[in-house]
């Protein structure tokens, strides 16, 4: 795990050193920006609770950095390294639980601006993630074990894997850094857990971000004009 993530940011690395843009009768195709991103998600699962159960969605957060690399002015495609904290609450009358799986993920979408209005391009987006579990928490509003971390992870899946679709608005900055709004749906495709027997749950989130972009670029000497 450790040398995915040090080859992972070894990439990015590489791609911001060589960011230059190449020209196509006289104009600067491509870009790249990054920067970090963070927000907030609600989650769900499918897993079955059994009789007296409800489920209600489960709040966490999300942190890490991001690549976006433009192809043309509109489509763009951006990678992520994020920790993010998913899973489910539950109610039994009056008591409450919840369970809170942290992840690392690498999520990788595609975004494609289809509109502008007053200067800010609308855009929307889909692809894919891949979380990998780092830990379990549950908590529970009743007891003094609130907060107790699983030790145990064997009869959890260690990888999460689904996709991704939202999208969002881009407010470019006159020194063309960019803030990026992110509305996205993520649906899990594998099982998070496998309980006594019980049906195979997947992971489902709704997720708000800020994105703050640094256009690299404009460290890069070039000839011709960016499209940007």
């Amino acid at each position: 795990m450790k040398r995915f993530t040090l080859l992972t940011f070894s990439v990015l690395f590489v791609f911001a050193v060589h960011a230059q843009l190449f020209n196509i009768g006289g104009f600067g195709i491509g870009y790249i920006y990054v920067g970090p991103k963070i927000g907030c998600n609600a989650s769900f699962n499918s897993v079955d609770l059994g009789a007296g159960a409800e489920k209600t969605a489960n709040y966490g957060y999300q942190f890490g950095g991001i690549g976006k690399f433009g192809i043309t002015k509109k489509l763009a495609i951006q990678p992520e390294l994020v920790f993010s904290s998913k899973g489910y609450a539950q109610n039994f009358g009056t008591a409450k639980a919840s369970a809170n799986y942290n992840y690392f993920g690498i999520p990788v979408v595609a975004k494609y601006a289809f509109a502008a209005i007053a200067g800010i391009d609308i855009y929307g987006s889909g692809g894919f993630y891949t979380d990998v579990l780092t830990g379990v928490e549950v908590v529970y509003s009743d007891s003094p074990d609130s907060g107790e971390k699983v030790t145990d992870l064997s009869p959890y899946s260690r990888v999460d894997f689904g996709l991704n679709f939202g999208g969002g608005a881009n407010i470019p900055f006159k020194n063309k850094d960019q803030l990026n709004i992110d509305l996205r749906v993520t649906y899990g495709l594998t099982k998070t857990e496998d309980f006594w027997g019980a049906s195979e749950g997947r992971s489902t989130s709704v997720q708000i971000s800020a994105v703050y972009l640094l256009d690299l670029t404009k460290w890069v000497n070039f000839k011709g004009t960016s499209i940007l």
